[in-house]
């Protein structure tokens, strides 16, 4: 294993190791999923398109994500980095593609930082009977916030990301069960599961609702990122991983069908506006009165905060470790003396989301929108349509690295799954840009696009100028290898311990 690069400072390149557990490695996953915000205000976005078919949209994009799983899984059992999709995607399609991985996925979660505070701020704001130019103030109060949950020891910010996780959990399933026990507007009904009641016209309207449907469950695989800090992390990243993309495909299905039933499925293939404007909370509203309404808002509000925490966090991983290999400059690598947290790369995020929000809710607000809602909707997709690049390629890329590292290439668990999962990533690329969407959300696959030229003219620049650089991408691991590699990606082979040859 290639040693780190080395600067002779002690607070290069070095993370707190072993601070993770398990449930530590859950709480990271679960609470960048945000299940109270993503139902909140994700769904509505999902539903103007979608319809009646918006837990359809929501299933599929869970789909793509399970077989993601499968993929991040398989890397994680013989490999744990800090920026795992870059360390992953280098490994698999070679260093420049590894390179524009880490590129885009860093700009990914640095776009859905200023994404989810938007949201914070509108949400705090409204609750507290605001006017709503007031999001900016708590925007900055929850940036500051959220600059010292990042610094400080990490398994002190994941035990506040889990039990926030809990409750805003638990006030949607309430929610959910009483709906779907009260029937809803006209009993239960599953053509919400068919391509025919969508608001914008069939297939089309299913799979343009996509994009945000993924973009709730993006992130589910951040445990990765924390590769580094977990305690035996071949174990405890997949067991994360794995956990939370199921617990998000139960609980996001119930509960997008639940409000599906409860404004009705013919009324929203009509007209989708009333879960628009008024997300979950509005069928709260309707079955369980304002009390629970208002506890869905607070849950929304208070989930927005934590994956904003967990969404800088994994996004200065990924800078950290560019920055620590030689790609990035090694400022991005510096930790805090005390807590070893990525504290220039974390500054970075932070400093970077105050200008997006500042120049996206201030220079291009859509009126129908609002400036808070402007901001969250179009770094939300410019987000997402980075990271579902990044989720191409390892997809793309698991194919040949396991037939050339596993001893038993299996055709469904390491060909067909990641086949799967890169075409419905594929399907979510295609309907964010076709029907065209209205201004400014039309600018976000422009917006990627230019990002990526950027990316791969610097790295043109790296291969002239720093070839060194680009021989190191991908090199540095938390720990690589272990045994019972090929048994967990084979549980049905039979496969011994003994058997297993450790890779290292």
């Amino acid at each position: 294993m290639t040693k780190a690069v080395s600067s002779g400072d002690p607070q290069v390149g070095q993370l707190a190791k072993g601070q993770l557990r398990t449930i530590d490695a859950i709480a990271i996953s679960v609470s960048v999923l945000s299940p109270g915000m993503a139902m909140q205000l994700n769904t509505g976005g999902v539903a103007a398109v979608a319809g009646g078919s918006t837990p359809l949209s929501t299933l599929l994009g869970g789909i793509g994500c399970l077989a993601l799983a499968f993929v991040v899984i398989g890397f994680t059992r013989r490999m744990a980095a800090a920026g795992y999709a870059y360390t992953y995607v280098s490994r698999s399609l070679g260093k420049p593609s590894g390179f524009m991985a880490g590129w885009l996925y860093a700009f990914g979660f640095m776009s859905f930082v200023p994404m989810t505070m938007a949201a914070v701020g509108f949400l705090l704001a409204d609750l507290l009977g605001l006017a709503p130019g007031w999001w900016i103030v708590f925007f900055v109060i929850g940036m500051v916030l959220l600059i010292g949950l990042s610094i400080v020891r990490i398994h002190t910010t994941t035990r506040v990301q889990l039990v926030v996780g809990i409750v805003t959990v638990l006030i949607l399933l309430v929610v959910a069960i009483v709906v779907t026990a009260k029937g809803g507007l006209h009993g239960q009904d599953a053509s919400a599961f068919t391509f025919g009641k969508t608001h914008s016209g069939g297939f089309n309207g299913v799979f343009y609702g996509l994009i945000l449907g993924i973009t709730s469950f993006i992130g589910f695989e951040s445990a990765a990122d924390f590769g580094e800090e977990t305690a035996n992390p071949r174990r405890s990243v997949p067991i994360a991983v794995l956990a939370a993309v199921i617990f998000a495909i139960i609980l996001y299905v119930w509960v997008t069908y639940a409000t599906t039933i409860g404004y009705g499925v013919n009324e929203l293939q009509k007209d989708p506006s009333p879960w628009v404007a008024n997300g979950v909370a509005g069928v709260a509203q309707t079955y369980l009165g304002t009390f629970m309404a208002k506890l869905v808002e607070i849950g929304a509000l208070l989930s927005a905060f934590i994956v904003c925490v967990a969404c800088a966090t994994a996004g200065s991983r990924t800078l950290f470790a560019m920055g620590r290999e030689g790609v990035l400059p090694t400022w991005f690598a510096r930790t805090h003396p005390r807590f070893k947290t990525p504290v220039n790369a974390t500054l970075t995020v932070a400093a970077v989301a105050t200008v997006l929000a500042v120049i996206v809710g201030y220079g291009f607000t859509n009126n129908d929108l609002g400036q808070p809602f402007t901001v969250y909707a179009l770094m939300a997709t410019i987000g997402t349509l980075a990271v579902l690049l990044v989720y191409i390629g390892l997809c793309i890329g698991a194919i040949p690295y396991f037939r050339r590292e596993s001893r038993r290439f299996n055709p469904l668990t390491h060909g067909l799954i990641p086949i799967v999962g890169a075409v419905i990533f594929a399907a979510a690329w295609y309907g964010s840009v076709y029907p065209v969407p209205a201004a400014p959300i039309l600018a976000a696959p422009y917006v990627v696009l230019v990002w990526l030229v950027i990316g791969i003219g610097f790295l043109m620049w790296l291969r002239s100028n720093r070839p060194d650089a680009v021989d190191r991408i991908g090199t540095i691991l938390g720990e690589e290898g272990g045994e019972l590699v090929e048994a967990l990606d084979d549980p049905g082979g039979g496969h011994r311990a003994d058997d297993v040859p450790q890779r290292t």
